[in-house]
């Protein structure tokens, strides 16, 4: 359990776009890629919300040390509350023992009505809870490098996982 990780998360994290496609390295294999001492499991699904996630994550087997969670933009789309789904996944992961990690929201070239609201409302939560941050939100990102209007390309994912990696890094140094 040492060197571990669970990724929970909607499609970007799960690195589909355009509806049924997914990038041929999704994030979790960009994970495992950049830190191989890592088991790497990609618990993310396509167009889900926190919301959704909450009402299944006790129930549901983990087995990782750390807990990514990155959701938000289907809820920020959907204007779905985003604070108290993710308060609940924490609250769950910690009594199992883990650390968690929130990332924030990424990039669209398009305006998002809520998106900026729910990455501060992550952002907030994070330092209030002291859940370590991977601020997705202060990666580069350039609106060319995006496989379609919400989600990003190959390049722009990688550079995304890599604001993860820099965490684990910091958390659990004898991983990287």
């Amino acid at each position: 359990m040492t060197c571990s990780v669970d990724l929970y998360g909607d499609s970007i994290m799960h690195g589909g776009y355009g509806g049924n496609l997914r990038l041929d390295e999704p994030p979790a294999a960009t994970l495992k890629r950049l830190r191989p001492k890592y088991t790497v499991r990609d618990l993310s699904l396509n167009g889900e919300t926190a919301g959704q996630r909450a009402r299944t994550f006790e129930s549901e087997r983990r087995t990782g040390r750390f807990v990514v969670i990155e959701h938000g933009i289907n809820d920020s789309i959907q204007r779905l509350p985003v604070e108290a789904p993710l308060r609940q996944m924490i609250d769950i992961a910690r009594r199992e023992g883990r650390e968690v990690i929130l990332t924030g929201l990424s990039r669209q070239p398009l305006p998002i009505a809520g998106r900026s609201s729910a990455d501060q409302t992550i952002r907030h939560l994070a330092s209030a809870l002291r859940v370590p941050f991977a601020d997705w939100d202060a990666v580069k990102y350039s609106p060319n490098e995006m496989a379609d209007v919400l989600h990003p390309s190959k390049q722009y994912s990688d550079r995304l996982v890599r604001s993860i990696v820099k965490v684990l890094d910091r958390l659990a140094p004898e991983c990287a």
